[in-house]
């Protein structure tokens, strides 16, 4: 058989399975001879045997060599075909008849400029996805009429744009097409190689060739491995451990463009503005999480006293003793079992709002009929932690609407009647958030280390609110901790309600 093989050294290199052979052999195709080395390598670091095969014109000569594919599998072994560009038009075409997908358990085709009738079925067994990219593509159809098949004919349609934002398209077969991207958008050394379209084809390809050898990869375990380094160990060893070697590995942090690109940025990152450097009463809750083929998403709430400087997040600002509750996603990507890439998300106003740096009433001279900015304090994150559908009836969505509206009515009522009351504007547009019990999550701090001194007010003495601490529009409140115990003894649900007076009154 007259390939280029590239023989991938087992599977300690890349992802843990749970299937004990080592043996998922991909065959790459395309035009010629030559092909992206760089996408080649990113399969074999996956733990895939590659054996790439050149189109050369197809023909009979061709088909034989995709027959001889398979050569060498033992019992119980299947392969998989990536095909690219011509190749895919011949690939999809040829393995649509069922006598010669066997032991094929998954086809990939990229950019076929030809696909077969979009109602064509290919055989139950074999999972098939199609990347399409640029404008037109011709497709296959053969007429039948009084049972008789005549000849093929093919016909040219324009790319439309698929379903939502993945943009699927209604065919009898997975198919996607990419915004803007043209053919060869997913081969790094083409000129139309597009990063964003290449990375989600990767994702999507990489899913349906999990599926097709039926192994699953432990995402999870790298990226635990990780977040204990980096938030409960503060061990810089441990937090970089987990990040690929054989490519660039990048972290941002979106709000505050936090991070780095390469080991060594990251290193010097996480060595000189993170570890170390999280408020000792910081504790952290996983709420939801979500595993795909090459990424995993956390959704997390996270709350602290800002008694420190917080570089990644509040950089500059010095400690204000505020207690802050935030959601956090992190959306992590790994290539070959490690870390590759990490896009970290949180509502930065709400922040701003909850340490006393963004007033919502405070709104700029350009901002007409607006009197307070549509940004909220710690309640947008205690509503995501107490969330229970099943169970709560109270509605505490669309206040800001409720709000803005009554606010209206109330201005087109006072041009005839006169202003109404702050507690009728109240009452209109509010429903109090329940306290619940604190200290939810897991501290970042080791158990049994002392915590630090008392918090100290701003000017340096310490807080002496004897249990009270500002809301989010700096008016005095009881801490949750007094509420909490007033309510436990007075048997009752103890409500708060987060800034109930909009107005300020």
């Amino acid at each position: 058989m007259a390939t280029v093989s590239i023989n991938a050294p087992g599977l300690s290199g890349g992802l843990l399975y749970n299937n004990g052979s080592n043996n998922a052999r991909v065959c790459i195709t395309s035009e010629t001879g030559e092909f992206d080395m760089e996408t080649i390598k990113n399969w074999q670091d996956e733990g895939f045997d590659v054996v790439y095969l050149p189109l050369d014109g197809g023909g009979k000569d061709y088909e034989g060599r995709l027959r001889g594919v398979k050569e060498g599998l033992g019992v119980g072994e299947n392969y998989a075909v990536i095909a690219y560009g011509e190749a895919a038009n011949y690939c999809l075409d040829y393995y649509l008849k069922s006598q010669n997908a066997s032991r094929l358990c998954a086809l990939v085709a990229y950019y076929p400029s030809v696909i077969p009738d979009t109602r064509s079925r290919f055989p139950l067994s074999l999972p098939v996805l199609v990347h399409l990219a640029g404008d037109t593509v011709d497709v296959t159809t053969i007429p039948v009429a009084l049972g008789l098949q005549g000849r093929k004919k093919r016909k040219t349609r324009p790319i439309n744009p698929g379903i939502g934002t993945g943009e699927r398209l209604e065919l009898a077969y997975p198919a996607y097409t990419y915004d803007n991207a043209q053919p060869g958008f997913a081969e790094h050394d083409m000129e139309e190689y597009d990063h964003l379209a290449a990375d989600l084809a990767w994702t999507r390809t990489i899913h349906v060739l999990r599926k097709g050898f039926s192994r699953q990869a432990d995402l999870e375990r790298r990226w635990e491995e990780h977040q204990e380094g980096k938030y409960f160990k503060s061990n810089i060893t441990k937090t970089m451990d987990a990040y690929v070697s054989h490519k660039k590995p990048a972290v941002t942090y979106v709000p505050t463009m936090s991070g780095g690109i390469g080991t060594q940025a990251l290193r010097r990152f996480y060595d000189h503005h993170f570890l170390g450097k999280l408020p000792p009463s910081m504790r952290i809750r996983l709420l939801s999480r979500t595993s795909g083929a090459d990424r995993v998403v956390d959704e997390l709430y996270v709350s602290f006293e800002h008694s420190q400087e917080i570089p990644w997040m509040l950089p500059g600002v010095p400690p204000t003793n505020k207690r802050v509750e935030i959601i956090i996603v992190s959306i992590v990507s790994l290539r070959a079992g490690r870390l590759y890439s990490e896009h970290t998300y949180w509502d930065q106003a709400s922040v701003l709002v909850q340490v006393g740096l963004l007033d919502p009433k405070l709104v700029p001279q350009s901002g007409k009929g607006v009197d307070r900015l549509p940004i909220v304090g710690r309640e947008a994150a205690r509503r995501i932690l107490h969330e229970n559908p099943e169970e709560e009836q109270v509605d505490y969505h669309n206040r800001m609407i409720r709000r803005a509206r009554a606010l209206r009515n109330r201005s087109s009522r006072a041009s005839q009647a006169g202003e109404e009351s702050a507690v009728e504007l109240k009452s209109e547009a509010e429903t109090p958030m329940p306290i619940r019990e604190k200290n939810k999550g897991k501290s970042v701090q080791e158990q049994g280390i002392p915590q630090t001194e008392p918090p100290k007010a701003n000017n340096g003495t310490p807080d002496e609110s004897n249990g009270h601490e500002e809301d989010d529009d700096g008016a005095v409140t009881e801490t949750e901790s007094t509420k909490q115990s007033k309510s436990e003894s007075a048997n009752h649900k103890a409500f708060v309600e987060e800034g109930s007076d909009e107005n300020g009154e």
